[in-house]
């Protein structure tokens, strides 16, 4: 999902100077591998990087707070201040998010295996009869003894020929539609 489409001035948050509390850097450590020397940093730049994800959370103890996120990372900071409170990964959204999302996604990736097949068998019934269109005209060809005839059948073997070229960048354009679609369903998985 592209931060704009939550909000338009992802990444623009943060200007100044970012604190970070010694819990934050904990989970910095724990979380991520990070060195503890070089966990503020690595905490500051995510976060200016983030996304605003709502401006009224709170903890299991009801303090408010922001929540942002960036590559699968939440921050948690403080409500008016430039200070992060904690942080920890997400890889798995509750279920209660990600059933709809998933029946998004089937009904996506199920459309573009319909189009695919759909258009694979509408190419290929239209190359075979260019196929038996060809073959009529080559026999016919050979068979000439007309000059005439034989340059017309030779023409119209070239523009058959042609339009099965283009026939098979069609097939390979909705291949490539679809693998692109896919690539897309690996960030939802």
């Amino acid at each position: 999902m592209k931060a704009a489409t939550i909000d338009p001035q992802a990444g623009a948050h943060f200007i100044g100077k970012i604190f970070v509390t010694p819990h934050a850097l904990d989970r910095a450590v724990e979380y991520f591998g990070v060195d503890r020397s070089k966990a503020p940093m690595f905490v500051m730049d995510m976060l200016r990087k983030a996304t605003l994800i709502s401006e009224h959370v709170v903890d299991e103890d009801g303090k408010p707070a922001r929540m942002f996120a960036y590559q699968r990372t939440a921050f948690i900071v403080a409500p008016t201040e430039q200070t992060v409170l904690t942080l920890y990964p997400r890889h798995q959204a509750p279920e209660s998010l990600r059933t709809p999302i998933d029946r998004i996604i089937q009904r996506a990736v199920s459309a573009a295996e319909r189009k695919e097949k759909r258009e694979t068998k509408r190419i290929k019934v239209r190359k075979a009869e260019l196929s038996v269109e060809r073959a009529q005209l080559d026999l016919r060809r050979a068979k000439s003894e007309s000059d005439r005839v034989v340059a017309e059948m030779t023409a119209r073997i070239g523009l058959i020929d042609a339009e099965c070229a283009q026939l098979a960048r069609e097939l390979l354009e909705i291949q490539r539609e679809k693998t692109n679609l896919m690539k897309g369903v690996v960030a939802y998985v």
